[in-house]
Formats: C-alpha cells, sequence, structure tokens
C-alpha cells in the first residue's frame, strides 16, 4: 500500500492513500492533513466509507508510519 504526500500552497502536507477497508473494492481514498512541520499521530478518513487509519508522520523528514492497533494486558502491581 502507498501512501502519499501532497504538499499544497498553505505549507500543509496532505496524506493520500487507499482505505484499507474498501480501497479495492469501492476505490475508497484515506485522506489527512497535517502542517508542513507536524511531527506525531494523524487520522486520516476514507472518503467513502469514512474508516479512521492512524498514521504516526514527521513532515519535515517527509516519513510516514503505519500505526495498528495491539492487545494489551495488564495488572495493577501494588
Amino acid at each position: 500500500m502507498a501512501i502519499r504526500w501532497l504538499e499544497c500552497g498553505a505549507g500543509n502536507l496532505h496524506i493520500v492513500g487507499p482505505c484499507p477497508r474498501c480501497g479495492e473494492s469501492r476505490g475508497g481514498l484515506v485522506l489527512g492533513t497535517v502542517a508542513g512541520t507536524y511531527k506525531g499521530r494523524v487520522t486520516a478518513r476514507c472518503t467513502d466509507c469514512a474508516e479512521a487509519v492512524d498514521y504516526y508522520v514527521d513532515a519535515h523528514e517527509g516519513r510516514i508510519w503505519s500505526l495498528e492497533p495491539v492487545e494489551v494486558k495488564g495488572v495493577r502491581a501494588e
């Protein structure tokens, strides 16, 4: 799955890529926007099915990482 950066004139970067849920069946695209210097988590939403996809981005370096939820189990130590 390829995710693309699109730079706009206002200094923002747009994240564009296929939706992991409906991209193959309906051609859905996830879209998200960050400032050109942003570093952190961003949630992109699909234009067709509204699926939320989380990414970690470093706009200055031009890098994007997919964030996948993990199962967490824990106990309180006292």
